[in-house]
């Protein structure tokens, strides 16, 4: 377990500081994770897509065209209005403000992605987060959960704990795993 949990204040005092905190413009990390995200989910179309977590809109805007509808959530205020900028030409997406599980949208979603966000919930709101994508996800959705490997003081988790979690779900069955040594790479469908 972490020492000292990211709280929502942490982390918008991180895009106050830096509005791409992460680097996810620049990052090769970050554009290798993306590709192999993308693959994982497949050309789609899906007609609903949900990202949790989704920062300031980076991967939203490459996982967009292969969405009918695409909600995302973030609870940073400063990422939720950089990713609306960035996503302003995209009508079909929605841009929320939240923490997740709270701001999780009801249900029929086909996709759903949680990448490096799962790790971040303290366990009675990650057991939460998982009842809240279980009754969101689709029959057959697809859910695909990607997080870095290296352990950090600030998360309650590591990616190892959290794809473990998923794998024991009794709702969703495994599909894929492509883990690397910089992350893990999961792909589950909703039984």
């Amino acid at each position: 377990m972490a020492d000292s949990r990211m709280t929502h204040a942490d982390f918008e005092a991180r895009y106050q500081a830096n509005p791409d905190p992460w680097d996810y413009e620049t990052s090769e990390y970050e554009r290798r994770k993306y590709d192999a995200t993308l693959e994982a989910c497949g050309d789609g179309p899906y007609n609903r897509a949900l990202e949790l977590g989704s920062s300031i809109g980076v991967f939203s805007a490459r996982l967009a065209p292969r969405c009918h509808s695409l909600v995302t959530i973030d609870a940073a205020p400063s990422a939720v209005a950089d990713a609306r900028r960035r996503l302003s030409g995209m009508p079909w997406v929605q841009v929320l403000r939240g923490a997740i599980p709270e701001a999780i949208p009801e249900g029929g979603f086909d996709l759903v992605v949680a990448s490096e966000i799962l790790y971040y919930l303290e366990p009675d709101e990650l057991s939460a987060t998982f009842a809240a994508l279980s009754d969101c996800l689709a029959p057959h959705g697809r859910l695909v959960a990607v997080h870095w490997r290296p352990p950090g003081r600030e998360r309650p988790f590591t990616a190892a704990e959290v794809h473990a979690l998923l794998r024991r779900q009794g709702w969703l069955w495994p599909v894929i795993s492509e883990p690397t040594e910089d992350y893990l790479l999961d792909v589950l469908e909703h039984r």
